[in-house]
């Protein structure tokens, strides 16, 4: 009895200090969120890849950035592009934790990773109703943008 009370105060100290962290690092956050297989039963590089291609550098990948908040058990991983005239962008973006490894789109519900979600054909139907928002003189724009939520239609 004697000798088992050191032990398991070794293994109560030593446990949380040997213990994995939820939190990512920067390579395996971006190469969770490369190899995640979308609905459309290919990952979200082959996804990104292949709208390169298909829009002829329309939409142009611009790479990845990974952002942590203090006392959050996952990282972000933000997609940076550029699609047509408008300037750079980082709207694609996904929740990612390790132990045991997880990842979700930020904002499942809504915007261009919704899209990517659903497979390489309603990413380039997506991306090409963002470039015809690109068409529309800014104050339009801004209207749809103010009435989007009150859309009664999905558009996908």
């Amino acid at each position: 009895m004697r000798l088992a009370v050191p032990a398991l105060l070794v293994a109560l100290v030593s446990g949380p200090a040997c213990a994995q962290s939820f939190v990512p690092t920067e390579r395996a956050a971006i190469d969770l969120v490369r190899d995640r297989r979308t609905a459309g039963f290919t990952t979200v590089a082959r996804t990104l890849a292949y709208a390169e291609r298909a829009t002829g550098g329309a939409f142009r990948l611009g790479g990845y950035r990974v952002d942590y908040r203090p006392d959050v058990p996952f990282a972000r991983v933000r997609i940076c592009y550029r699609l047509g005239i408008d300037p750079p962008t980082c709207g694609l973006a996904y929740r990612v934790a390790v132990n045991p490894a997880h990842v979700e789109p930020a904002d499942r519900y809504n915007g261009l990773t919704r899209d990517l979600e659903h497979g390489p054909q309603a990413f380039l139907r997506a991306l090409a109703r963002e470039t015809d928002l690109q068409r529309q003189p800014d104050i339009l724009r801004k209207v749809e943008a103010a009435l989007e939520p009150y859309n009664p239609y999905d558009w996908r």
